[in-house]
């Protein structure tokens, strides 16, 4: 009796525990860009190094852009990689067209279609933790307690992807 409520306790801990981490797959991102070195605004206006304000009638549009990639991280209690740095793109960006300043500056996240794959693996380990678990301690088996601490092991490293899309204008002030 005492082996039957011990796997019933254990089962419950189990769940309770994995379904803090949660069930979905996702990458947690940073998207940051510290050393840029022009004016960036979410906005039509933005300020000079001078602390003047720039608005939309004292600017040209030099090029609209828009740019994508892929950022692969872990959405677990365990934090692995997740800032990506846009500074280099920015600052290219800006200097490759003469600009003066980024306008109109969006970031979009999306989910990536690879995480179908990951959301059925982290299912399946999901399920198997949840069956072998507490078969391992029922029966006293290696082999069950290999299979449901590697699924435990799979189910909290299992990798996400977050498609990433940058937009806005690169701008050159024409009046001050």
């Amino acid at each position: 009796m005492k082996s039957k409520t011990s796997i019933i306790l254990f089962s419950f801990l189990l769940v309770i525990s994995i379904s803090l981490n949660s069930c979905s797959v996702g990458a947690l991102v940073n998207i940051k860009a510290p050393e840029i070195t022009h004016p960036v605004s979410h906005t039509t206006n933005f300020y000079t190094r001078a602390g003047e304000l720039i608005t939309h009638n004292q600017y040209e549009v030099i090029k609209s852009f828009s740019f994508s990639f892929t950022k692969w991280g872990v959405s677990s209690v365990i934090e692995i990689d997740r800032e990506a740095d846009i500074s280099d793109d920015l600052n290219d960006l800006i200097s490759d067209n003469n600009g003066d300043a980024i306008v109109e500056l969006t970031i979009s996240v999306g989910n990536s279609p690879a995480n179908g794959f990951t959301f059925f693996t982290k299912m399946v380990s999901f399920w198997s933790s949840l069956i072998f678990i507490p078969l391992a301690i029922a029966e006293s088996s290696s082999e069950y307690a290999v299979i449901g601490a590697a699924s435990v092991v799979i189910y909290t490293f299992t990798p996400a992807a977050a498609d990433i899309n940058v937009k806005g204008k690169v701008v050159k002030i024409i009046t001050r």
